[in-house]
C-alpha cells in the first residue's frame, strides 16, 4: 500500500494522484489503444487541415501543462510559432509527427513526445499480442544513439550480417530518433556503424517480430534468485507477487531484479514490489508538481524477504524502474549494478490528439526521499560494467555476471556476519555462567 503526505508549499490547486511513472497516467489520461480515426489522403488539403488542428493541440497542451513554466530557458512559444507553416505543410502523417517531434525535442524531455497514430498502433500491438513490426533486430539506448541488442534468427537481418553492438545511423533517410515506424511487407534502407567504424547500408523489410517475455523468474546456481520484468503494471506485478510468494517457503540466498529493459510503469505498483524488499514502512518518492509536493510511503509486503539483493539498470532502465533502483541504493537496500541509468524520471498526463495519435506531456518531476533528483541524472551504479559487444556475441552477460559474483559476495559476507554474532553470542553466555 502506497500512502501520500504532503509537503510544505503553499496549496493553489487539489491534486489527487492515482497513478504516476514513466509514461504515467493521470485520473483523466486516455489508453494506448488505437482510436481508429481515418487519415485524410496525402498532400490533400484535408490533410493540411488536420495537421494544422493536430499541431496547434500539442503547443497548447505543451504550453499549459509542461513541468517547467518557462520551458527550461527555451523559447518554445517562439519556436513553435516559427515552425508551425513547415509543420502544416507536410503531406503525410509521419511528416508531421518528424516536426512535432523537433519541436519537442527542444524540451531535453524524454516523456513529452508525441506517438503517430502507425506508433501508437505498434505499441498497443506489443501489449495485447507480444509481437511488433521491426526489422528483424531489436535495440538497446546509449543517449540518443541505438544499438543493436539482439538479431532475430533467420531474419533478413540476420542473412544480411547485422551484429549486436552495432549502432543504426539512419533508417529510411531519416536519424534513428525521428525515423518513421516499420510496416510489413514495405523494405527500407537502414544505415550501420559497425565495431570498426565501418558502415552497412542494407534493405530490409518490415517483419512482425515476436518479443521475448516481458517477465522472467527462475532459480540459478547457488540458490539466486532472478527476477526481470520489463513494466510496472498489474500483470507484471502478479507475476512478481506470485515470485515473491513463495519465497516465504523456499527463501533464496540471494535475489538479482534486472531493471535494465524496464522504461517505468505505474508509480503505486513501483512501490508495492519495494514494499517487498523492507520490513517497515518506508518513504519512497516526493512528486514535485507546479504548486504542491507530495510524499509517497510504501507499506512493507506481510512476508518480505530481506536477504541481500542486486539490481541490474543501464540506459534502458527509466522512470519508476530509475526510482526503484535510486531509492534502494540510497537506502543501503540493494547493491546496483551495470551502466547508469537513462535520467527519465517524470510523470505525463496522456491526450489524445485529433489524427488519432497520442500526445504525452511531462507534468511532474519525482524525486528520492531525501531529495535527490535523477531527471537528467540518472541512476550511477554502485559496481559499473562498462558494454563488452564481444562477450554478448558469444552469448554472455557481463552485466548480470558481475550481478551474480556482487550476490555471491553479498550472501558470504552476511554468513560471515551472521557467524560472528553467533561466537560473540556463545562468549557472551559462558561468561555468564562462569
Amino acid at each position: 500500500m502506497l500512502t501520500v503526505s504532503s509537503v510544505a508549499r503553499p496549496l493553489l490547486l487539489a491534486l489527487a494522484v492515482l497513478s504516476l511513472g514513466a509514461c504515467a497516467s493521470i485520473p483523466y489520461a486516455r489508453t494506448y489503444e488505437p482510436q481508429g480515426i481515418a487519415q485524410p489522403a496525402d498532400g490533400s488539403a484535408e490533410r493540411a487541415a488536420l495537421n494544422a488542428e493536430v499541431y496547434d493541440a500539442v503547443v497548447r497542451y505543451t504550453e499549459k501543462l509542461f513541468y517547467k513554466p518557462d520551458f527550461g530557458g527555451v523559447p518554445f512559444v517562439a519556436e513553435a510559432r516559427a515552425r508551425r507553416a513547415e509543420a502544416v505543410a507536410q503531406p503525410t502523417s509521419d511528416g508531421l509527427h518528424v516536426e512535432l517531434t523537433e519541436l519537442l525535442d527542444l524540451l531535453d524531455d524524454d516523456h513529452t513526445v508525441t506517438l503517430s497514430p502507425l506508433e501508437r498502433e505498434r505499441y498497443y500491438e506489443l501489449q495485447r499480442t507480444g509481437q511488433t513490426t521491426g526489422y528483424g533486430f531489436t535495440v538497446t539506448p546509449r543517449g540518443d544513439d541505438r544499438f543493436v541488442a539482439t538479431v532475430v534468427p533467420g531474419s533478413a537481418a540476420e542473412a544480411a550480417g547485422v551484429t549486436p553492438g552495432w549502432r543504426v545511423e539512419t533508417v529510411g533517410g531519416l536519424s534513428v530518433l525521428l525515423a518513421v515506424p516499420p510496416v510489413v511487407g514495405r523494405t527500407d534502407t537502414l544505415v550501420f556503424l559497425d565495431d570498426a567504424d565501418q558502415r552497412h547500408s542494407l534493405d530490409l523489410p518490415g517483419v512482425t517480430m515476436p518479443m521475448r517475455p516481458r517477465f522472467v523468474a527462475e532459480r540459478k546456481d547457488g540458490n539466486i534468485a532472478y527476477i526481470r520484468f520489463d513494466d510496472f503494471d498489474a500483470t507484471r506485478y502478479n507475476q512478481f507477487y506470485d515470485e515473491m510468494k513463495t519465497f516465504a517457503d523456499n527463501p533464496p540466498a540471494g535475489l538479482i531484479i534486472d531493471l535494465r529493459t524496464n522504461g517505468g510503469g505505474i508509480l503505486t505498483i513501483a512501490g508495492q514490489v519495494m514494499g517487498w524488499l523492507f520490513a517497515e514502512r518506508q518513504d519512497y518518492t516526493v512528486v514535485k508538481g507546479r504548486f504542491i509536493d507530495t510524499r509517497y510511503n510504501i507499506q512493507a509486503a506481510s512476508q518480505p524477504y530481506l536477504g541481500p539483493v542486486v539490481m541490474l539498470i543501464g540506459p534502458g532502465t527509466g522512470s519508476a524502474a530509475e526510482l526503484l533502483s535510486g531509492v534502494a541504493q540510497e537506502k543501503g537496500r540493494a547493491t546496483v549494478v551495470g551502466l547508469r541509468s537513462r535520467g527519465a524520471v517524470t510523470g505525463t498526463r496522456p491526450i489524445e490528439l485529433p489524427d488519432g495519435g497520442l500526445l504525452r506531456v511531462g507534468t511532474i518531476v519525482m524525486t528520492t526521499p531525501e531529495g535527490r533528483n535523477l531527471e537528467g541524472v540518472g541512476v550511477t551504479p554502485d559496481i559499473e560494467v562498462p558494454d563488452d559487444w564481444a562477450a554478448r556475441r558469444a552469448g554472455r552477460d557481463p552485466t548480470l555476471e558481475a550481478g551474480v559474483a556482487a550476490i555471491q559476495a553479498a550472501i558470504a559476507q552476511a554468513a560471515t556476519s551472521t557467524s560472528s554474532q553467533a561466537v560473540a553470542a556463545s562468549a557472551a553466555h559462558g561468561s555468564d555462567l562462569s
